[in-house]
C-alpha cells in the first residue's frame, strides 16, 4: 500500500506550507483553543485557554495566498462549497455563506446524533459552484474569512486578482486551497494539501487545534484497525475510478487516476487498491473499447455515494451497465463489482464513511457486507463510532 503520513505536522511534510509556531502574534498558531461559548470542552483546552497572552494576534498561511494575521477568532466563514465545508463542519462551525447547496454531503451529518445543519440559515454566494457569482453576493455575506481557493473564482467567475483583494480588504480574507485535484501536474513545486494538511490549516484558522488532534488520534486508530484486516497487497485488486458522473449508456467514461495529488480519489488509495489505468491514465474521456481491454476488477463511481441514494446508484449505473451488451463483457459488471466513493465534496467526516463503505463494497468478508446506504449499517458493524465523531465535532474531547 503506498506510504501515508501518519503523524501529522504542518510545514515539513508539506510543498511549501508554512511552518507552525507557538504563541508569537506571527506565529502559525495560538495557544487559545476553541471559543469559550462552546460546551464540553476538555481540561486541555482550558488549560490552552488560560494560557492565552495578552496579544491575542495569530498568523495563518495557506498557500497559494499570502499569511494572513487574524486579530481574533473569525466566528463566519464562507465556502463554494468544497472539502472545506465539510472540514468546517468536523471542527464544529457551520459555513455562514455558500454557492448552491445542491450536491453539498448533508446527507452524513443527519447520521451523527446531535449534529445538524441549517440550510436556512446560509448566505448564498450563487447559483451553482461552478457559476453564477456575484461580489455583490460576497459583500451581502460579510464573513470573516473565505475558504475559497481563489484560483477557483478566477477560473470559474474570471475574477482578477483585484477583484479577490477588493472583497479580502471589504470583508475576509481568502484562505482555501484547492485540494480535489492539483491545479496542474506540471509543476511540482505548485502549492498542495493532502486532507488532514488542510484540516490542519483551518483547525489555526479557527484556533481549534484540540478538535483537529482529536481527529487526527481518532483517524489513526480507525486506519490502523482497517489496515490490520485488510489482505496483502498483491491480493488487492484493480479498479477504474470514474468520475464526472457514469453513465453506461453513453459509452463515454473519464478516469480518474488514484494515485495522483487529489482528495477526491483518496479512499482507494487508502484502501491500497491498484489503479488499473496506472501508468496510462487517458487526457480525455475514453469508450467501452479502452475499458474493456484493461478490464478492472472493480469499477468505482467517484462521487456516487454523496450524489446517489442506493436506489439511484442502481437505477442509474448498476442495471444500465448490465443490461449494456459492452457492459456485460465487463468483469466488473458480471462479477458486481459496482462501487461508489465520497469524492469531491470530502472532508473528514465523508472520508469516515467513504472508506467504510468501500472497505464493505470490496472487503465484505473483513469488513462486513455493505448494505446500500450509509444509516443501513448496523451498530456492531460499523469500522467508526459515531458518537464519538459527534461529539469531538461538539468539543466535548
Amino acid at each position: 500500500m503506498p506510504s501515508r503520513r501518519r503523524v501529522l505536522a504542518s510545514g515539513a511534510s508539506l510543498l511549501a506550507v508554512g511552518v507552525a509556531g507557538c504563541s508569537s502574534s506571527t506565529t502559525e498558531t495560538s495557544p487559545a483553543d476553541d471559543e469559550s461559548t462552546q460546551t464540553g470542552n476538555t481540561a486541555q483546552s482550558e488549560t490552552e485557554s488560560k494560557a492565552t497572552t495578552e496579544d491575542d494576534s495569530y498568523t495563518v498561511t495557506v498557500e497559494p495566498n499570502p499569511p494572513h494575521t487574524f486579530e481574533s477568532v473569525p466566528k463566519t466563514y464562507a465556502v463554494i462549497p468544497s472539502v472545506w465545508m465539510d472540514i468546517g463542519m468536523a471542527l464544529g462551525k457551520q459555513p455562514s455563506a455558500t454557492a448552491s447547496l445542491d450536491r453539498a454531503p448533508l446527507k452524513y451529518y443527519e447520521h451523527l446524533p446531535d449534529v445538524s445543519f441549517d440550510p436556512d440559515s446560509v448566505t448564498k454566494l450563487a447559483s451553482s459552484a461552478e457559476e453564477g457569482f456575484d461580489k455583490e453576493n460576497f459583500y451581502a455575506a460579510d464573513v470573516d474569512v473565505h475558504l475559497i481557493d481563489p484560483r477557483s473564482l478566477k477560473f470559474y467567475a474570471n475574477w482578477s486578482d483585484a477583484d479577490i483583494e477588493e472583497i479580502s480588504n471589504a470583508t475576509g480574507p481568502f484562505l482555501g486551497s484547492t485540494i480535489r485535484f492539483a491545479s496542474s501536474s506540471i509543476n511540482e513545486h505548485e502549492p498542495y494539501y493532502d486532507l488532514y494538511g488542510a484540516f490542519e490549516k483551518a483547525g489555526q484558522i479557527f484556533q481549534r487545534q484540540a478538535r483537529f488532534r482529536a481527529w487526527q488520534s481518532l483517524y489513526d486508530e480507525f486506519i490502523s484497525n482497517i489496515e490490520s484486516k485488510l489482505p496483502p497487497k498483491s491480493e488487492r485488486p484493480t479498479v477504474a475510478a470514474i468520475w464526472r458522473g457514469v453513465n453506461p449508456d453513453s459509452g463515454t467514461f473519464r478516469i480518474s487516476p488514484i494515485h495522483a495529488k487529489q482528495n477526491n480519489t483518496r479512499t482507494y488509495r487508502v484502501l491500497g487498491l491498484k489503479d488499473a489505468f496506472e501508468g496510462q491514465i487517458p487526457d480525455g474521456p475514453i469508450g467501452y473499447e479502452k475499458l474493456l481491454d484493461i478490464d478492472p476488477d472493480y469499477i468505482g463511481a467517484v462521487g456516487g455515494l454523496t450524489s446517489l441514494t442506493h436506489d439511484e446508484f442502481v437505477s442509474t449505473v448498476v442495471e444500465p451497465f448490465e443490461n449494456n451488451s459492452n457492459g456485460q463483457e465487463l468483469t466488473a459488471v458480471k462479477e458486481g463489482n459496482l462501487v461508489r466513493t465520497g469524492g469531491q465534496f470530502m472532508g473528514p467526516i465523508v472520508d469516515l464513511y467513504s472508506t467504510e463503505a468501500l472497505a464493505k463494497q470490496v472487503f465484505p468478508e473483513a469488513f462486513g457486507e455493505w448494505p446500500g446506504a450509509l444509516g443501513s449499517v448496523p451498530e456492531d458493524e460499523q469500522l467508526f463510532d459515531r458518537q464519538r465523531v459527534a461529539d469531538i465535532i461538539n468539543g466535548d474531547l
